[in-house]
């Protein structure tokens, strides 16, 4: 289980020995910063999970964020992202080096635990979105489109690049080897997986605009070797107004294929897409309002597409450290089920990593 951790360790000591030029680098204490949220809910949703309850307010803590970064010296910078969850059990969500410059072609290396790059949304942490939740298309515990569990996570290594084209067009490719856990349990044993991600970035006029492609593929199921694909389409453009208005707009479409086998032993395939789409327009830097669409066919039943629709207001108080959202969400399940569900955000940091716009 920790063959791949050994692996990316030596990778890394050996390319430090044969690649970097001997420097003194300075021991610092890393930057630390604490993130928290408080929510307040209210949902008709009679099957909703507790701590929420049909029809009646529901005042909670949500996840709490602990970032410490520094760079180890002038080619590496590290971090650790700790998460706390309202019952007080810990995980390490991230933990990983990266190598930024010091290799040929831009290359830069990345090793450790953290968010893939995956789309747009899913190297992002939800604090950093500009509504309040991750959509449902990316949870893989609601629209089970993408492996992990609350998030597409594991332990892998890294490599990508920038390359200039032309103007403003450039191309960031990226390639991921991952242990592959997110894809299976991890009691199940060791079968390793792959991501690709290209990025294209340009200038539209005045608009900044980076459209991406994504691909991943690992075993669901060790002892039947059942594989998983992912293919992701995303785009998301910003948008200038004037000095004291400007738009973003975001998408991402996904499609899965899987192979999976019922209680019966019998293989079927499940294959489903999903997608999103945003809107998010900002005035005077400190306020925000926009409206989020979604739409999924159900993991439980392909021929039902569940849909959700969600406008959201933001407010920072001085600066973004201290954040209060609000959102409405109508969604509608493939069984004809409909629910609203009400939901306000203090989101508070301290350190310097704030609880920043996306």
């Amino acid at each position: 289980m920790k063959c791949i951790r050994y692996t990316v360790y030596m990778f890394y000591f050996f390319l430090v020995i044969a690649s970097v030029r001997p420097l003194s680098a300075g021991v610092v204490n890393p930057d630390i910063s604490a993130i928290g949220q408080v929510f307040g809910t209210y949902t008709d949703d009679s099957l909703a999970e507790s701590p929420l309850q049909p029809k009646k307010g529901c005042l909670s803590l949500g996840e709490t964020e602990l970032n410490l970064d520094a760079a180890l010296n002038p080619y590496f910078m590290g971090a650790f992202v700790l998460s706390i969850d309202n019952e007080g059990g810990v995980e390490v969500e991230e933990a990983y080096a990266s190598m930024i410059r010091g290799l040929p072609w831009n290359i830069a290396l990345k090793a450790g635990k953290y968010r893939l790059n995956f789309g747009k949304l899913n190297q992002a942490h939800p604090h950093a979105y500009p509504f309040l939740r991750t959509p449902r298309v990316l949870s893989p515990d609601i629209a089970k489109l993408i492996p992990g569990d609350e998030s597409f996570n594991d332990v892998a290594a890294e490599a990508s690049t920038l390359i200039s084209v032309a103007g403003s067009w450039a191309i960031i490719p990226s390639v991921d080897f991952l242990e592959g856990n997110s894809f299976h349990s991890e009691d199940q044993g060791i079968s390793h997986a792959w991501l690709a991600h290209v990025s294209n970035s340009f200038m539209l006029g005045t608009a900044e605009c980076d459209v991406g492609v994504s691909a991943t593929q690992g075993v669901n199921n060790i002892s039947t070797n059942t594989k998983t694909a992912v293919l992701g389409l995303d785009a998301k453009a910003k948008i200038p107004g004037t000095a004291i208005y400007s738009m973003t707009i975001g998408s991402e479409y996904i499609y899965k294929l899987s192979d999976e086998i019922d209680t019966e032993g019998t293989k079927y395939h499940d294959n489903r897409y999903g997608f999103y789409a945003y809107i998010d327009n900002r005035f005077y830097t400190r306020y925000n309002a926009g409206v989020l669409y979604e739409q999924y066919q159900n993991p439980d039943d392909r021929s039902g597409v569940d849909r959700a629709i969600k406008p959201f207001v933001g407010f920072a108080v001085l600066e973004e450290s201290t954040l209060l959202r609000a959102s409405y969400e109508y969604f509608m399940s493939g069984n004809s089920q409909k629910t609203n569900t009400v939901e306000l955000q203090l989101l508070f940091s301290m350190g310097p990593h704030k609880a920043h716009q996306f």
